[in-house]
């Protein structure tokens, strides 16, 4: 039984604390020997740095119960695994303990909460004090002792008063103003560091906030990220999630709610390699004014040498590190590695399985513990492979799944990936080659354009963005050219009979499809026959065109999506299914209209003399416009890719270019 220990010589003081008592200059309050003994040797820096945390965060009377035997239970709370033993050490000098209890996690089977309490109960029960010191009191303190704790202490980083008194009394120097957030989230051994005796009270300052600010910036590269509003391609229920968060915590911020009424703010992100989870994740903290702090499975492996305890270790010290800094937001990549608990076979199961419950329970309590202050953001490539108890609600909810980007979203991401390149560009004819591309994909288009460029010794020009979309052209010059008025005549005639607003137009190669032209039809929902006859009119063109410059070939038919059969469909379909030919039966529907005209000869002559009048319009236009056309298509060949806006400017700077109608026709 430890015997009584002498009162210790009160401490000189250096400042007020946040309790109202002062802190220690040369804290002697909290070096007395607890056995009785001399006087300690002047604690090192990592103890002061303890001693002054609890004196700022003790109350003058509970200092002076924890001196005497009193029967007392004392729990104190620290920020991460790595501060339980240089806190302890500084409680061991402050107070008189019969039983003190340290864990943070990394004894596998010692550290829980019901192992101790016996000894625990017995010691309270003779009178004498008990102490106990984790990172997770509830997890892994014994159950009594957090249950009958006289004293309770939450430690959190220090703050700048404490900062000041622990610089000064080390360097004897006053370092000046402290950042609020200095040293928020450091590691209690990086902390330390930072303060050297024979340095400046300003240089030990000055390190604290460059390695405060290098650990908020643990996801690279959010400095150069978008805020989340202007981020394009992630729209849907991503982007949905990300808006409601961001607008929840700025009415936490205001004081118009609660941190945990905010409860959709943990989820997995769920799709294929490129698509932009970690981008997203980062865009999300830096609209949040969040801390981003990313850690993976592998990074654990790759710091530690794979022991069990060490990777429980990590995983605590990356979640101890956040939660120091909240609010904050985790990024737990290739959370798939965490295995299926479900699906792990015997030979693996007594190593995966207690790392896997750790996991699961320290989310749990940071996810949604009643002090939690994080966001947590998993991210996975196979979101099918999860543990089903990772997404359930409480820890990570749900998942979030997120697409390849669209043409307009793929446009978009080139727009903030080319910066100041290209200005002015109308991006959407390139994005349109690029369809079905990743997110990173379409960063690298960028990236390897200016590449190219920079090489080059010269600007970035259209060209080096587009060979980086598609691969480079390998036909002939007569091919591509052949292939340029084919389109072009597309373009020109589409304008001159007013058939439909040009969007784009391409000679790269695309499936069966050796060039492509996009285009909005007029009246597309409500087709007058004239509408109609026009399209059609456009569609034949291409062909008119290779008749006009070398015959007539299979380049415009064969295909189901092919110009001719695009144009046979919509002249049977006035006939059998629009009420636009000579007869007002309805005979089925745009596929039963074409299948009479597989087996109806009459109707099939009918049809065959509409596209052959049709055909003959078309030829006419192009002969008359081939001049705009060959212009159109000089510019497709030398750039490869136009978008409408080009094609009409290039249309208007031709004097030669003929309308079919006047607009005052037209409009009738």
């Amino acid at each position: 039984m430890p015997k009584p220990t002498d009162k210790p010589t009160p401490p000189k003081r250096l400042a007020k604390s946040a309790a109202g008592h002062d802190l220690a200059c040369e804290p002697a309050g909290l070096v007395g020997d607890p056995a009785g003994a001399d006087i300690a040797p002047a604690p090192c820096v990592s103890t002061l740095l303890a001693m002054a945390m609890l004196q700022d965060a003790m109350r003058r009377p509970d200092l002076e119960r924890i001196r005497v035997r009193a029967g007392l239970a004392v729990v104190v709370s620290v920020p991460g695994p790595d501060w339980v033993e240089p806190v302890t050490r500084a409680l061991r000098r402050a107070g008189d303990w019969a039983e003190v209890v340290k864990r943070n996690g990394s004894a596998r089977q010692q550290d829980k909460n019901d192992v101790g309490c016996d000894s625990v109960a017995d010691t309270l029960g003779s009178g004498l004090n008990v102490l106990g010191v984790s990172n997770a009191p509830e997890r892994y303190l014994p159950a009594n002792l957090v249950a009958l704790a006289d004293i309770r202490l939450d430690l959190k980083a220090p703050s700048p008063r404490v900062l000041r008194s622990v610089v000064r009394l080390v360097t004897g120097t006053r370092p000046g103003p402290i950042p609020k957030d200095a040293g928020i989230g450091l590691p209690f051994a990086t902390l330390v560091g930072c303060i050297r005796r024979g340095s400046s009270g300003a240089a030990c300052v000055r390190r604290i906030v460059d390695a405060t600010r290098a650990l908020t910036a643990a996801g690279p590269g959010l400095a150069d990220v978008p805020f989340f509003e202007d981020c394009v391609g992630y729209d849907g229920e991503p982007r949905r999630w990300a808006l409601d968060l961001i607008a929840a915590v700025k009415e936490h911020r205001a004081g118009k709610r609660a941190w945990d009424t905010i409860d959709d703010r943990n989820i997995v992100l769920g799709g294929e390699a490129g698509v932009g989870k970690s981008s997203f994740a980062r865009s999300v903290a830096k609209s949040l004014g969040m801390p981003l702090f990313a850690t993976s499975v592998s990074a654990w492996f790759a710091s530690t040498g794979g022991y069990l305890h060490e990777i429980v270790r990590q995983f605590d010290a990356v979640l101890a590190q956040a939660a120091a800094a909240g609010p904050a937001v985790i990024l737990l990549d290739e959370i798939d590695s965490i295995p299926n608990r479900a699906t792990i076979d015997n030979r693996n199961r007594d190593y995966w399985v207690p790392i896997v419950s750790h996991i699961l329970t320290t989310i749990d309590s940071a996810a949604s513990g009643q002090t939690s202050s994080l966001i947590i953001i998993g991210a996975t490539n196979y979101p099918e492979r999860l543990d089903e108890a990772l997404v359930r609600p409480g820890r990570l909810n749900r998942v979030v799944r997120i697409g390849r980007p669209d043409v307009t979203a793929i446009g978009g991401i080139l727009r903030q990936h080319l910066g100041n390149d290209l200005p002015g560009l109308d991006l959407a004819p390139v994005a349109a080659l690029g369809a079905g591309a990743t997110g990173a994909e379409v960063a690298g288009w960028a990236r390897k354009a200016r590449g190219a460029a920079r090489a080059a010794g010269r600007a970035m020009t259209r060209n080096d963005l587009v060979s980086q979309v598609v691969p480079p052209e390998v036909r002939d010059p007569e091919e591509i050219l052949a292939v340029a008025r084919h389109e072009a005549s597309h373009c020109v005639v589409g304008e001159a009979v007013g058939a439909a607003r040009i969007e784009s137009v391409t000679v790269v190669a695309s499936g069966p499809y050796a060039g492509l032209t996009r285009s909005r039809a007029r009246g597309r929902n409500n087709f007058r026959r004239r509408d109609l006859d026009d399209y059609v009119v456009m569609l034949l063109a291409g062909r008119a065109a290779d008749a006009l410059w070398g015959g007539v070939h299979s380049g415009a038919a064969g295909q189901p999506g092919s110009d001719l059969a695009a144009a046979t469909r919509l002249v049977a379909a006035a006939h059998a299914s629009y009420g636009l030919g000579d007869d007002l039966t309805w005979l089925g529907s745009e596929d039963d209209a074409m299948q009479l005209c597989r087996l109806d000869p009459a109707f099939r002559r009918r049809v065959g003399a509409d596209l052959a009048d049709l055909q003959a319009r078309a030829d006419s236009l192009v002969e008359a416009n081939a001049e705009t056309i060959d212009a159109v298509a000089s510019h497709l060949v030398r750039h490869r890719v136009l978008s409408g806006d080009e094609v009409r400017r290039i249309i208007a700077g031709t004097a030669s270019f003929h309308g079919a109608y006047p607009d005052e026709a037209r409009d009738a």
